[in-house]
């Protein structure tokens, strides 16, 4: 099959993702929970403790509204989409749980689990970047293709997949909500991960806003051009070199190189010291000390 005709949507899956389904309506079902198992295919990497235990306190006192979305597995459920609200339902204590079952083939698990949950808007910019890149390399989509199926524009899913390319230090502060998209953004402009890392807490620290940000990262690389030019191996090495041949021939001596050419200028004062450098030359500079 030629991925680059399928849909928009995987075959029923727009179907699939249009059924919105709560707990009155006849569609769900309830279920012992522990019939329930994880998706294989989650796309969901960090389950924030803090968030967890307040949706666990919410479902005792409410319930779970909206149902589990769930694939039959053999004699158990497979989550397609709501494991966070399986995990509060656990710690709250719940036998029973709602459940609604779609027929999804394997094919399709990975992308219908991700549509849902960034229609909810359950995944950190991290999972997201990573279930992006699940969708490419497992099944070998272009940007353009992951951008089509999950409803985004190119541009938003390969700003989202350059977040992977950050250490994985920050990527942790990015998927706990201490930095933002537009940080990290401005981050990836650093070229080393040491200083990225050290910038990153200065943000963090310092709290500073995205436009202080880039104030502060253009400091720095103004501060490397400029350290740069100053610490140029072959500018050190031609001044080191000029002075040499100042003590030898006892005459200010100048090198100018660019690249692996240069001028050599040799100064004097009056024609008895040009003599002397011209006689020098043909024999070599005197030797001191």
């Amino acid at each position: 099959m030629n991925v680059s005709k399928r849909p928009a949507l995987g075959k029923g899956l727009k179907a699939l993702m249009q059924q919105r389904t709560s707990v009155g309506d006849g569609n769900a079902q309830e279920v012992l929970i522990d019939l329930l198992t994880p998706n294989r295919a989650q796309p969901r990497i960090t389950f924030n403790d803090e968030a967890l235990d307040e949706l666990s306190a919410s479902i005792k006192t409410h319930g779970i509204i909206q149902p589990i979305v769930t694939r039959k597995v053999g004699q158990r459920f497979e989550i397609i989409a709501g494991e966070r609200r399986w995990r509060a339902a656990k710690k709250a204590g719940l036998v029973h749980v709602p459940i609604v079952v779609r027929e999804v083939p394997d094919n399709e698990l990975l992308e219908y689990a991700l549509v849902e949950n960034i229609q909810r808007e359950e995944l950190n910019p991290i999972e997201e970047g990573r279930a992006y890149w699940n969708l490419g390399n497992l099944l070998k989509y272009t940007q353009e293709q992951v951008a089509d199926r999950v409803g985004k524009s190119r541009p938003q899913v390969a700003n989202t997949l350059r977040l992977l390319k950050l250490p994985s230090a920050i990527q942790a502060m990015i998927s706990e909500r201490q930095l933002s998209i537009g940080h990290a953004k401005v981050l990836l402009s650093l070229e080393s991960p040491r200083l990225q890392e050290q910038v990153a807490r200065e943000v963090i620290d310092r709290r500073l806003s995205v436009r202080a940000l880039e104030v502060r990262v253009n400091q720095l690389q103004s501060s490397k051009i400029l350290k740069k030019k100053k610490l140029n191996p072959n500018t050190v090495f031609l001044k080191d070199a000029a002075e040499k041949l100042t003590q030898s021939w006892s005459t200010r001596v100048e090198i100018k190189g660019q690249g692996k050419k240069g001028i050599l200028i040799f100064h004097y004062s009056d024609a008895e010291q040009l003599d002397r450098l011209y006689e020098g030359l043909k024999i070599g500079p005197s030797k001191k000390g």
